[in-house]
């Protein structure tokens, strides 16, 4: 199967989008015309691990692509609807060594929203227990990373996250886990071993219900010794960073994951 030009009317017309049909998993290249082909963005999208698909998301990841001047890589790993867990992880793993065929590793870093933060980080676990070579960061915006859903910020935030609630992720994590035990680092990456792990770039809102799930995982790795950096952004709703450039908290998220992939690329002397 050949590449496919998927580039879409509403995407910036400064963005190629590319269906790589020769990858293990379904894959859509999305490169900037300014970005450098040797540094890449690995992308893992939202939903719950039900939903979802680059193709959905290309928009969002195309704008913010352009912002920080990266290319991307976005995963179509499959879905709980399709296959449980391990799938997905499966999925992430394969497209992560078929991309680091063509770019090293210390030029990738990892992204993923909500789920797909959540498996982002579950990846970064696996790549080590597999001593394989890790990626030179991960931007986790609101990760879904505690599938035993006992955060106090499932009830706290419940009047002010209308994107996602304690009863969605109650069905969401029972389609994924199919009854594998949510205590697997690989599916709550919260209580993973983060020792020796690449910097880790979370991004967060105070009001919706994953806040515990990212500051937990942030304050895991940091006190492993992993590079955190942390933002709780103030009253925004799930993933609103994904709505860039439309709010003033969008632009602000995306400046600063822009300001720290330029800081975690930059050349060495």
């Amino acid at each position: 199967m050949s590449e496919t030009d998927l580039a879409a009317a509403d995407s910036p017309i400064d963005v190629e989008v590319t269906s790589l049909g020769a990858a293990p998993v379904p894959l859509l290249r999305i490169t900037p015309s300014d970005a450098p082909v040797d540094t890449a963005l690995i992308h893992f999208h939202g939903g719950g691990y039900r939903k979802g698909s680059p193709e959905m998301f290309a928009d969002s990841v195309s704008r913010i692509a352009t912002a920080c001047r990266m290319q991307v890589y976005s995963v179509g790993y499959r879905l709980s609807t399709r296959a449980p867990f391990p799938a997905a992880l499966d999925d992430a793993l394969a497209a992560y060594r078929w991309i680091s065929d063509t770019v090293h590793p210390e030029r990738l870093a990892l992204w993923g929203d909500s789920a797909g933060g959540g498996l982002a980080a579950a990846l970064l676990l696996r790549l080590r227990q597999l001593d394989l070579p890790r990626p030179a960061g991960a931007f986790l915006f609101s990760p879904w990373a505690d599938l035993r859903n006992a955060a106090e910020s499932f009830h706290e935030n419940a009047p002010t996250d209308e994107r996602f609630s304690l009863s969605q992720a109650t069905v969401a994590a029972a389609d994924y886990l199919s009854g594998h035990p949510a205590t697997d680092p690989l599916v709550s990456p919260v209580l993973g071993d983060w020792a020796g792990q690449p910097r880790l770039v979370v991004q967060v809102s105070d009001t919706e219900v994953l806040r515990d799930d990212s500051v937990l995982l942030a304050r895991v790795a940091a006190a492993s010794g992993a590079d955190v950096r942390l933002t709780v952004h103030p009253g925004q709703p799930h993933i609103w960073n994904l709505a860039y450039p439309s709010t003033d908290a969008s632009r602000s998220a995306i400046a600063h994951m822009s300001e720290q992939l330029a800081e975690l690329f930059a050349p060495t002397a």
